[in-house]
């Protein structure tokens, strides 16, 4: 629980690498995240290479400052077909599940990131070579924050969650 509660946005990173141990353990977050039907529709870049990076970078401008390492989290809709042939389009909140799943790994071990949206899709799947199949939905910078953390203002509970009815208070209020 300490873990969820204390993570928070991470912008800003030091030059100092991620190591291989820590992306081995942030690609098994990933892979360990829950999948709608276990389609696993999803597909993962990971970017450390500087000449790579900056060019991501240049067409993300979602991505404030320069990271150590940027994680592509992509749809890949060959395994979105259901057995009636069908598009199943819930693989999409499977790749948000694994992004959530990496930002709680990456905080465990001291690294920190956040999810960025705003980027040219066709530029940065071009520049990773990805495959028709393969829509970038999500680039996560990680690497070891350059501030101290501080968790952001969450609503109160009282505000979002309701018991067997909307409006309905917690059993302590009834």
């Amino acid at each position: 629980m300490r873990v969820l509660r204390t993570r928070s946005a991470v912008r800003q990173f030091t030059d100092q690498p991620v190591s291989d141990g820590q992306l081995e353990q942030l690609i098994d977050a990933i892979l360990a995240a829950p999948t709608g039907g276990n389609k696993q529709a999803w597909a993962f870049v990971a970017v450390r290479d500087p000449r790579t990076l900056r060019l991501v970078r240049a067409f993300s401008p979602g991505m404030i400052e320069p990271p150590p390492l940027v994680v592509v989290a992509c749809f890949d809709r060959s395994r979105a077909v259901k057995d009636d042939g069908e598009f199943w389009d819930e693989g999409l909140l499977c790749v948000a599940m694994a992004v959530q799943n990496l930002l709680l790994a990456a905080h465990s071990l001291g690294l920190g990131g956040c999810p960025a949206a705003s980027f040219r899709r066709g530029s940065v799947a071009t520049i990773l070579g990805l495959p028709s199949h393969l829509e970038p939905l999500l680039l996560v910078p990680l690497g070891h924050p350059a501030r101290d953390l501080v968790s952001p203002p969450r609503r109160d509970r009282s505000e979002v969650v309701s018991h067997e009815f909307w409006g309905n208070g917690t059993p302590a209020d009834r």
